[in-house]
């Protein structure tokens, strides 16, 4: 299953998969140096399915949320079953907070 991440810049997007994934999908020295996603970035965490096997994978397109990329967001939108609305911040503190609690 992909899910790909919607909102507006500086929401948090980016911020929630690290938590969930462990993968920081910024990955170009400008994301790094501007704090925002430029390019799509891509995590994965593997899940146990129905059947209890591991084998399942739950994928994340992390799309930019400036006005600006909005040719990059829909180039990331192709292949993802769900999207994942991130509205507000602080929520994300919870799920990074949560995530390194386990």
């Amino acid at each position: 299953m992909i899910i790909g991440t919607a909102g507006h810049i500086d929401h948090g997007k980016t911020t929630l998969v690290r938590a969930l994934t462990g993968v920081d999908t910024d990955r170009l020295k400008e994301e790094k140096a501007r704090g925002i996603s430029i390019e799509l970035g891509y995590a994965y965490i593997p899940v146990e399915g129905a059947s209890g096997d591991s084998d399942d994978v739950l994928g994340f397109v992390d799309v930019p949320g400036h006005e600006r990329f909005v040719h990059t967001m829909v180039a990331g939108a192709g292949g993802i079953d769900f999207a994942l609305l991130v509205t507000l911040r602080y929520l994300i503190c919870s799920v990074s907070h949560a995530a390194r609690s386990r």
